[in-house]
């Protein structure tokens, strides 16, 4: 099965990918890094600071995949969204690994700042607020505002990796952003209405 360089892969052509992979086709190697490596890069480059932990971070991402091959299931997501979590988890974990576990500096109780209040209730509704804008948008627009504030990806590494027209990665981002806005604002004016009427 070849694949086109330039379009979207559907979930069936990502999963055959997956499968040449694992089985060694280089080729399928090819491809892969082609469609994601520069992508897997731009993530390492971000979270690493420098242009050679970018690249082991990326040649281990690939290494990692085709061990992990045979675990992706494209019936629960993108390809793309599986090898950044997995290049975000590296990435994660070497800083953890170069920082090392510093030890804490000896600090008295008495020096210690007050906490600020905290309202567990207004946490609690805000938490729910958030979830119920949330559901109100389509899976794939709860997609994209992950990739693009979980991940920290921009428009055009979204569409890159997608293979979607940056055009539309960022008309769908806005339409998202908006849909969450109403959302909140609704769920405010809600709650003011309900606090309105426990007044009287």
């Amino acid at each position: 099965m070849t694949f086109d360089p330039e379009g979207p892969l559907s979930r069936e052509s990502e999963q055959e990918l997956m499968r040449q992979l694992v089985a060694g086709d280089e080729d399928a190697i090819r491809t892969l890094y082609a469609r994601f490596g520069r992508s897997v890069y731009t993530l390492g480059l971000r979270l690493l600071g420098s242009n050679e932990g970018a690249e082991e971070l990326t040649q281990d991402v690939f290494l990692a995949a085709w061990r992990k091959g045979s675990r992706f299931d494209a019936t629960r997501g993108r390809l793309s969204t599986w090898l950044m979590a997995i290049a975000h988890n590296m990435a994660v974990d070497r800083l953890r690994h170069d920082r090392g576990a510093a030890r804490p500096s000896l600090v008295f109780m008495d020096e210690l700042p007050e906490p600020a209040p905290f309202d567990e209730e207004h946490g609690l509704i805000e938490r729910d607020q958030a979830r119920r804008a949330l559901a109100g948008l389509s899976p794939a627009e709860r997609r994209l505002l992950s990739q693009a504030y979980f991940y920290g990806w921009t428009a055009r590494e979204i569409a890159e990796t997608d293979g979607i027209p940056l055009g539309t990665v960022k008309t769908r981002l806005r339409t998202a952003l908006i849909k969450l806005r109403r959302a909140g604002a609704e769920e405010a004016r809600a709650a003011a209405r309900t606090m309105e009427g426990e007044r009287w």
